[in-house]
């Protein structure tokens, strides 16, 4: 993580309502600027006003409080030393690391890390970018206690948040606590904290329009008796997370990964590894709960209670009512809890439903529980426990190599394969290829796809398997055509250090791939050649260069896509 990014800029003289703070200036002058910044961030926010840019120099700082203003918080510039300062150089706020580890708030066990305030109705917003925030009594808290109203628009990203909230502290959150609407909370590492509720995601109130996506949610204990890893309510987006290792220290609790109160769109996202004790190892909806999941894949989940079982995605009622899922294309394999009423994929509990389509439920010794006035509806649904429905059916799925978290399937046609990230053929042909629903989206799988939707959470996705067709060759050679230009977002994402970009060409023609850094410098150029009509993908391996956000161009005749993509090493 040493990436430097040269930001464009104009001469601090005109640039209005900047502040710089590097903890190395400790001359008897300190105004902000880049030549005597202030050496706290407090002091900085203390002296800008509404919707100022606050520019931190890598360093250590100690808690910080928005004092209810509207601020764009950007940590990682390069700064200064002493003597610098001292000699009246000045520091250097126009180049900036990616690396969070490089500039670290810390609060102390009885203080809030990063606390945000609010304190009327004009617009607010506020970011908060490129730091580690840790050894807090709470790492990034939305204050409920003096502000009013809530904060809204706050985006936290790009962040460390570790290792904040004490073992055996039972009180909401510890990672982060929000509140209000709008927030986004976007590609960062939180783990190992320790509080109650959400030890890693947490709400006070019913924050609405959250979007919780790109993060590593990892190795979070919460010791009350629900959700270890986020514990939302409201109306939230939770997509293309790892979620993982998240356990609930109790004698007794639900929702070891994830526990939703409210609606949730979830989609994209691998919730492994997570434990609770009664039910909902990786996922729990509770309370009148609405959860839709798309294309999730969950696996080696666990709880411990002999009593239940659940170790996967369970739903109980509770006010306002009845609890609902709606799981499309999703995996969940492996899970495992010692209870004597199975349901290790789906547990349905009280007076609660679950619908679920092209799906793929296995390994979990007993897939579904469903109490007595609950239902449970399936089709197009590979299970090892059967159950009836339209389309369903008893089989091995032939994952890759589900041991070590590989479920894609094995194909005669073709198999993405995201160790080599190249594609492979397979001697064996998965019976879950091109057996979804006929009626369901299967235009972003690779051709040739057989016109029709795979199992599993790799469905309608560039990652599904390919058919296998037996016909002539001007059969395939048709389906392997694409009829429109797309590129596609890269696999994964973020990703260390390689990962897979891939395109489709409706017609032949000179093609150039190449990936550019923060400020639209070349690092690489993965075609610059003549191409056929099909799908491709090239494989882009980050290994010499920082971590950091880059960009990625396709151009292709008169077409031309940017996507953006992260390193995070």
């Amino acid at each position: 993580m040493k990436i430097l990014v040269l930001l464009l800029a104009l001469p601090l003289s005109l640039q209005a309502g900047v502040k710089c703070v590097d903890d190395d200036n400790n001359t008897a002058t300190q105004n902000g600027s880049s030549q005597y910044p202030y050496i706290s961030i407090q002091a900085a926010i203390t002296n800008a006003v509404d919707n100022d840019t606050i520019k931190v120099a890598v360093g250590t700082y100690s808690r910080i409080d928005n004092q209810g203003k509207s601020l764009t918080i950007l940590g990682g510039y390069q700064g200064s030393t002493f003597s610098s300062y001292n000699a009246g150089t000045g520091g250097n706020f126009l180049t900036r690391t990616a690396d969070p580890t490089l500039t670290t708030i810390s609060g102390g066990v009885d203080s809030i890390g990063v606390n945000l305030t609010r304190f009327n109705y004009n617009p607010f917003m506020l970011v908060f970018d490129n730091f580690t925030v840790r050894n807090s009594k709470k790492g990034i808290v939305c204050d409920t206690d003096v502000s009013w109203p809530w904060v809204d628009s706050v985006t936290i990203s790009y962040n460390i948040i570790e290792n904040n909230g004490q073992p055996g502290i039972t009180t909401l959150g510890a990672g982060v606590l929000v509140a209000g609407n709008n927030h986004k909370i976007l590609n960062n590492i939180i783990r190992n904290n320790h509080g109650g509720r959400g030890a890693g995601i947490s709400r006070s109130g019913t924050p609405n329009f959250l979007l919780v996506e790109g993060n590593l949610i990892e190795n979070n204990i919460g010791y009350d008796d629900h959700g270890a890893g986020i514990y939302l309510d409201g109306v939230v987006t939770i997509r293309n997370n790892i979620i993982s290792g998240n356990y609930l220290q109790n004698s007794y609790g639900w929702g070891g990964g994830v526990l939703i109160l409210g609606t949730a769109y979830m989609s994209f996202n691998i919730i492994k590894d997570n434990f609770c004790p009664t039910y909902g190892g990786a996922v729990f909806v509770d309370e009148g709960g609405i959860a839709y999941m798309d294309n999730e894949l969950i696996y080696h989940n666990s709880t411990s209670y002999t009593g239940a079982g659940g170790a996967g995605v369970a739903l109980d009622d509770g006010l306002p009512g009845s609890s609902y899922v709606f799981m499309t294309n999703c995996t969940v394999a492996n899970n495992y809890s010692p209870g004597t009423l199975g349901g290790n994929a789906v547990f349905i509990d009280v007076n609660s439903f679950c619908t679920l389509k092209n799906c793929i439920m296995v390994g979990n010794g007993d897939d579904f529980y469903v109490r007595s006035g609950s239902g449970l509806t399936a089709t197009y649904m590979l299970s090892e426990e059967g159950f009836a429905g339209q389309g369903n059916f008893t089989a091995d799925p032939l994952f890759a190599d589900s041991l070590n978290g590989d479920f894609h399937l094995k194909s005669i046609g073709g198999r993405y394969n995201p160790i080599s990230q190249s594609w492979v053929i397979d001697s064996i042909h998965s019976p879950a290829i091109d057996t979804g629903d006929s009626t369901s989206s299967y235009n972003n799988e690779p051709a040739p796809n057989g016109n029709r939707i795979n199992l599993g959470c790799y469905g309608n996705t560039i990652y599904a398997s390919k058919s296998f067709l037996i016909n002539s060759v001007n059969v395939l050679a048709k389906a392997e055509i694409p009829k429109l230009h797309h590129l596609y977002q890269n696999y994964r994402n973020p990703f260390n250090p390689s990962t897979a970009i891939s395109f489709s060409l409706p017609t032949q023609s000179f093609v150039s791939l190449k990936v550019f850094d923060f400020i639209g410098r070349e690092v690489a150029t993965l075609v610059s050649e003549e191409l056929p009509a099909g799908n491709h993908t090239r494989q882009w391996n980050a290994a010499t260069v920082p971590s950091g956000v880059y960009f990625y161009r396709l151009h292709a005749g008169t077409f031309i896509e940017t996507k953006k993509l992260v390193l995070l090493k």
